[in-house]
């Protein structure tokens, strides 16, 4: 097979800091070819390595973790992998070697890669540009193996330079411009604006490239006027109960889903009943939340007794959606294999998710404003799910995005007291 062709996000950058979150935070799948390769490495003399460093969750093998959610190779300081220490990354597993790259079959014949924003040096843009690791990524990309690319259901009538040109007139919005007045929200509320004027123009108005060209300038400015002056209302109680557990389902972490039992189930059932009505913490459904209940955090208290947040704190939010959509990944495979207005409209509506995070780890912190800290564990938090969470990927979980669509989504934001 012809080797694809692979773009590679232009503005990430990425070199591992060694902080051991990615070791803790995920269940590992092991090939039974890479697990038997693993068994045979040879440690020499060195002590405590694990004989038994995999077991079977359902029909996958993972790496076994240890009690406080390590995996069994990570180092005694939890920074480190001895497997890496001791005989370098290419005897990794692939999903160890992979992270924190996305890669994924986009248009026929290419492959788009993106760095995933649940990782810290990612967020912080640490590190050497992602380009500069193109030989590492293309082989990655070869042994992974590519798909059929985007399908006609996913695209929904669009061509390719229809969907060019609406990506980069995002793209366009998400950067603070010095005269368009817009804060971090309205900003966000500007983007989903503008997704769902695409929307509703349609695939045989959108494909019309020099019709699209005329009016894409008014459109966005038009987005922005009505972002600016907005006064969407407030959300009733029934859709801030929606709310709250779409934001849970967001927050469940992998680890906690390959548990079993009845017992298990029956917990799992009760705290999303609880968030629904604002009890409990996500501390509970994730070990990296914060241990502070969503009662103390006032989701619904709109911006009473809080400070404005800066632009500046809001730069990994902003990564986030430029990566996703010069990916582009935010439909198709990176997204359910659903077509690309579902893909779009979930994509945008994730300000009002990293919001709600972001002001429960500032309220942990015991802080008024929302920092570049609160925003990077939001990040973090709801990339971790966006497009790979084994709940949201059930129809009857993503039809909250519907639910959120307008006029809610403006009373929703409103209601959580935009930043």
């Amino acid at each position: 097979m012809a080797m694809p062709k692979v773009h590679i996000a232009r503005h990430q950058r990425y070199s591992c800091i060694l902080c051991g979150r990615c070791c803790r935070r995920f269940q590992v799948r092991l090939t039974p070819a890479e697990a038997e390769r693993l068994q045979r490495l040879d440690w020499g003399d060195e002590a405590d390595v694990p004989a038994e460093f995999h077991h079977r969750i359902g029909e996958h093998l993972y790496f076994r973790r240890r009690e406080d959610g390590g995996c069994v190779f990570l180092d005694a300081g939890g920074r480190a992998c001895r497997m890496h220490a001791r005989f370098g990354l290419g005897v990794k597993a692939l999903t160890c070697r992979g992270y924190p790259h996305n890669i994924a079959t986009t248009w026929p014949g290419e492959v788009s890669v993106v760095a995933r924003l649940d990782c810290p040096a990612v967020q912080r843009g640490q590190g050497e540009p992602l380009t500069a690791n193109r030989r590492q990524i293309e082989a990655l990309v070869a042994e992974l193996g590519t798909g059929e690319g985007f399908t006609s259901r996913q695209l929904q009538g669009l061509n390719r330079p229809a969907v060019t040109a609406m990506t980069a007139a995002l793209v366009s919005l998400v950067e603070p411009a010095q005269d368009d007045g817009l804060s971090p929200g309205r900003r966000a509320y500007a983007l989903f604006l503008a997704g769902e004027r695409f929307r509703a123009l349609g695939a045989s108005f959108l494909n019309d490239r020099d019709t699209l060209a005329e009016v894409m300038p008014s459109l966005l400015r038009s987005v922005c006027d009505e972002a600016r002056d907005a006064t969407p209302g407030y959300l009733g109680p029934f859709a801030r109960l929606l709310f709250r557990e779409w934001l849970a389902a967001y927050c469940r972490r992998d680890e906690e889903l390959v548990a079993s039992g009845v017992g298990v189930r029956l917990r799992r059932t009760a705290a999303l009943a609880g968030y629904a009505f604002g009890l409990g913490t996500l501390h509970s459904i994730g070990a990296e939340h914060p241990a502070v209940s969503l009662r103390r955090v006032g989701l619904f208290a709109g911006r009473r007794g809080r400070e404005a947040s800066s632009h500046e704190a809001w730069a990994a939010y902003r990564q986030l959606i430029v990566a996703r959509l010069e990916g582009p990944q935010f439909f198709g495979v990176t997204y359910y294999d659903q077509p690309f207005f579902v893909g779009l409209r979930a994509l945008l509506q994730s300000y009002a998710l990293v919001l709600a995070a972001a002001r429960c780890h500032a309220v942990w912190r015991g802080a008024a404003v929302i920092v570049a800290d609160d925003v990077h564990y939001a990040v973090g938090a709801i990339d971790h799910c966006l497009g790979r969470s084994p709940l949201l990927q059930w129809p009857s979980w993503r039809r909250l995005e519907e639910h959120f669509a307008l006029p809610r989504y403006g009373r929703l934001l409103q209601s959580l007291g935009w930043e």
